[in-house]
């Protein structure tokens, strides 16, 4: 099959995914109407330290509409206050939903406590304990009070909300949940294979790098859509285990991806990329020994590679420009790595409220895994094997 018939098929089923993941959520936008985020109406109050927390504060409270990753001046306090009122819904089995969370926590419905993540206060608490983890709050439906409120501690650098927080059917959620999460793990299926296969392969052709770096970003894509999966706690319910799997994700992945860029296109720029993956390599495992010697330096490290990786986008971005023209394979390689860069862009935007969606779901993943088959088109049609 000639390249210019796979690259119109493969742009064909990009177009119908986007279009039908887009009308699939729609849908279900419409149909389940009993969960919707809370994102409004909240108030927040910092108490500074253990000692001075009592009980739930009366008084003294400050309105915000940015719960999460919360701005306004900490000064080192190791207790925050969060609360909002329970919207009115007819639920059989309402509860409270939060994505992530920063530290340990408790939740109450009123005065009673219905919710508790960790002890407070903890020894060596991190602020990653709840990260990257779901919670499902059942909401006693027998209190009078409407009235939810957040008692989060960490004595580390964040604390508080990182992710949604989201009010409804407890069922209904975890419908959606299993929903969202088919195709992440389908996906994931589907890269760990070639991952697999790309390691026979780097076997085969007498330890090849670019095989290696394959393989490996391969695996890193396999184990970034599982990792953003809910259902992965049901499964395997350790949060530390996850968010290890998160940070090798994240962390290496782009070192890999400059090995590719490094092999495919050049020479001129060959030195200097091959020494930014280098160093890249180099920080990735260093933060990683640091994160398992005291779990909170990942919420340290993790704007460093944010930024790190953000910028080694645009260098590659600037090399698949100069070379998109010259041959196939960049014109490949650029469909890939456009989708991947764009899908991971607009959920960073959508995540961080830039981007307002009813319903939240992801496509970075999606973004990953076209571009890690772009690359195994190259490397198949550089075998000769269509």
């Amino acid at each position: 099959m000639k390249s210019k018939a796979i690259l119109s098929l493969f742009l064909f089923l990009i177009s119908n995914w986007v279009f039908f993941t887009y009308t699939t959520y729609s849908q279900e936008n419409s149909s389940i109407p009993s969960i919707f985020r809370l994102e409004h109406g909240w108030e927040y109050q910092w108490v500074d330290s253990i000692e001075e927390d009592h009980e739930i504060p009366q008084n003294g409270w400050y309105k915000t509409e940015n719960v999460k990753e919360l701005d306004e001046p900490r000064n080192e306090s190791e207790i925050l206050y969060l609360r909002n009122s329970i919207p009115d819904g007819d639920w059989i089995d309402p509860a409270i939903f939060i994505s992530f969370m920063y530290g340990t926590f408790e939740v109450f419905q009123g005065d009673e406590l219905i919710y508790q993540y960790g002890e407070i206060p903890e020894a060596n608490t991190v602020t990653y304990k709840g990260y990257n983890r779901r919670h499902f709050i059942l909401l006693d439906q027998e209190s009078a009070s409407e009235e939810i409120t957040i008692r989060s501690y960490s004595n580390g650098n964040m604390i508080g909300v990182a992710g949604a927080v989201s009010v409804g059917s407890h069922s209904a959620y975890l419908t959606k949940m299993f929903q969202d999460d088919f195709d992440k793990i389908l996906i994931g299926a589907i890269q760990f294979f070639i991952a697999l296969v790309a390691f026979i392969f780097f076997m085969i052709k007498r330890f090849q790098l670019i095989y290696f770096a394959f393989a490996f970003a391969a695996f890193c894509a396999a184990l970034y859509s599982f990792s953003i999966t809910g259902s992965k706690q049901l499964i395997m319910d350790i949060p530390y285990l996850w968010i290890y799997v998160f940070q090798i994700a994240v962390f290496f992945r782009s070192a890999f991806d400059l090995v590719i860029v490094y092999k495919l296109f050049g020479p001129g720029y060959k030195k200097f990329v091959r020494r930014l993956w280098q160093i890249h390599l180099t920080l990735a495992t260093f933060a990683f020994l640091l994160s398992i010697i005291n779990p909170d330096y990942f919420t340290l490290t993790k704007g460093i590679f944010e930024k790190l990786s953000a910028f080694e986008v645009l260098i590659i971005l600037g090399i698949v420009i100069w070379n998109l023209m010259k041959s196939t394979e960049a014109k490949l390689y650029a469909v890939g790595f456009l989708a991947m860069a764009g899908f991971m862009v607009r959920d960073l935007l959508v995540f961080t409220g830039v981007i307002h969606l009813t319903e939240f779901y992801l496509l970075g993943h999606s973004g990953q895994f076209i571009l890690i088959v772009m690359v195994g088109i190259i490397l198949i049609r550089r075998e000769n094997i269509i």
